[in-house]
């Protein structure tokens, strides 16, 4: 189920961190029941010792923001506008039914106010789309020599398909109990920049804009609640599907 959330402020701009993907997760981590809200963030659903939160969130959406790079801020004009999506109904729910009861919701050091709430209707899916990016993707594989680090890959290299592809098994084994190996997908970007973020000072490397991508309907409809790559729970990774316009 995904969600379409607008608030507003007191203030014409609100100002948070250039990267402010954790502020984001926090303020959606304090919006859930606590129960729910500590499962996810310290165990998740597992495959094979691996845990998955099978949520997503997108960036920010503005009529207008201005990044203040030599402050390390960034200021969004309000209204403000944010979806999020997951594969488990109930994290969508249970965070609406918190939002609407909230008199306010506190974003990094900002106080907003829920101006809007809305479900969005569910595509129907079919085997070839072009995708936007609402949130960057990623994907890495991780190395370890004398210390561990991460190596990303770009839509360009045979191991983005790849890595995406065992992602998307994994998610769907998950949410149906069903093992999906062998099943095609084709990922091809068409207009894309490559974007570099940090999570609480950790770099990630990724790429947002437009892909064509052709699979089957059913692994189109993990794509669309999940999340596509990795780091989904951290803001990565949402996508909407466009018109044919």
């Amino acid at each position: 189920m995904r969600l379409k959330l607008s608030f507003s402020s007191d203030l014409e701009y609100i100002s948070l961190p250039l990267h402010h993907n954790y502020a984001l997760q926090v303020m959606l981590y304090k919006n859930l029941p606590k129960v729910l809200s500590d499962f996810l963030h310290d165990m998740g659903f597992f495959y094979k010792g691996r845990p998955f939160k099978l949520f997503t969130f997108s960036k920010i959406q503005s009529e207008h923001f201005v990044p203040l790079k030599k402050f390390k801020k960034i200021k969004y004009k309000t209204p403000i506008t944010l979806f999020v999506s997951s594969s488990i109904s109930d994290i969508t729910k249970n965070l609406g039914e918190t939002f609407i009861k909230k008199d306010k919701v506190i974003l990094g050091k900002n106080i907003l106010f829920l101006e809007s709430i809305e479900i969005q209707p569910l595509p129907e899916f079919e085997e070839e789309f072009y995708i936007k990016t609402l949130s960057p993707i990623t994907v890495y594989r991780t190395f370890e020599n004398e210390k561990k680090y991460y190596r990303y890959y770009s839509p360009q290299e045979k191991e983005f398909n790849e890595l995406i592809r065992k992602n998307l098994a994994k998610k769907y084994n998950i949410i149906t109990g069903e093992e999906i190996e062998n099943f095609p997908i084709e990922i091809k970007p068409e207009n894309i920049k490559k974007v570099l973020f940090k999570y609480k000072d950790f770099p990630i490397e990724a790429y947002e804009g437009i892909f064509k991508i052709k699979t089957k309907p059913e692994m189109f409809k993990v794509i669309y609640d999940a999340g596509l790559g990795a780091k989904n729970s951290q803001g990565f990774g949402m996508i909407e599907i466009m018109s044919e316009d």
